[in-house]
């Protein structure tokens, strides 16, 4: 009866001692957890500067924690929320140059070089997105940056050959080059005017969707769209501005104020039924 009282007694010990051994490891855990989690939520609710700051901290803190690679991308994310994407860049660039093919790090890269594409998109910077791309494209090919990146790079192809772009032959709209207006130039703080004109070809359209530049945004602020487009979202490196079906020309006027000075370029292409159409109009607009 005692033989049997001591056995416990013994494997407990064991138990105990291996929980000793591991404890560090897992308290370290637990002490990074609570700091990254409080300067995560502060960069969901767009607390960036001060998200930033407190990531820092956990880097600091708990060097060899999981959560300080958390950490470095949460100020990458976080930077881009500042409006400064090369800062941005340069956190992505590095923490994939550290790590590497490190197992640890494999299920963060797939963010991680979601994100750097996308902001190299944005720029216009289509060498970078390519070496970003074909990095995506070897390792998640059935991801949803590689169909997106696939489609964007169809765009940046159709719209290299210079001169009009070729519409499908039951293409229902016509965007005349006369009527997408856009001014060359532009003063920091001045308000500009852009007009598109609309026409249906044959009878009532699809609903449809103005696609315009990103990076166009970074040089202006939107002041006015006239008639109001139905929704404005961001998709393909795109901001679209959508309205139903036409029957009649419609006419698009947006008011836009000049915020930084540099040069931009305004595409426009136009989406319908989820089909991205390469339009061939494009404008360069300096600000000074």
């Amino acid at each position: 009866m005692l033989a049997w009282v001591l056995t416990p007694v013994i494997m407990l010990g064991g138990v105990n001692a291996g929980l000793y051994y591991t404890a560090p490891d897992l308290f370290t855990v637990d002490l990074a957890k609570g700091p990254y989690t409080e300067a995560n939520n502060l960069e969901l609710t767009r607390v960036y500067a001060r998200a930033i700051t407190l990531y820092k901290q956990v880097i600091e803190r708990f060097p060899a924690s999981e959560y300080a690679i958390l950490s470095r991308i949460g100020i990458a994310n976080s930077s881009i929320g500042l409006g400064r994407p090369q800062d941005a860049l340069e956190h992505y660039t590095e923490l994939i140059a550290e790590f590497g093919d490190d197992p640890n790090f494999k299920k963060y890269r797939y963010t991680v070089l979601e994100k750097m594409s996308g902001l190299y998109r944005d720029a216009g910077d289509n060498e970078k997105f390519q070496e970003v791309f074909a990095s995506l494209k070897k390792q998640y090919p059935d991801s949803s940056a590689v169909r997106e990146g696939s489609i964007y790079l169809e765009q940046v192809q159709a719209g290299s050959g210079g001169g009009a772009a070729e519409l499908p032959a039951d293409f229902p709209f016509a965007i005349a080059d006369a009527d997408f207006v856009v001014p060359q130039r532009a003063n920091v703080g001045e308000d500009m005017e852009i007009r598109v004109v609309v026409k249906p070809v044959k009878g009532k359209t699809p609903d449809f969707s103005l696609m315009t530049t990103l990076g166009l945004y970074k040089g202006f602020n939107v002041v006015s769209i006239t008639p109001v487009p139905r929704s404005t979202t961001e998709y393909w490196g795109k901001r679209a501005w959508s309205y139903p079906s036409i029957d009649q020309p419609l006419e698009v006027k947006a008011i836009f104020n000049a915020k930084k000075a540099g040069k931009y370029t305004f595409d426009l292409d136009l989406e319908s039924n989820f089909n991205i159409t390469e339009l061939g109009l494009s404008r360069e607009i300096t600000v000074e």
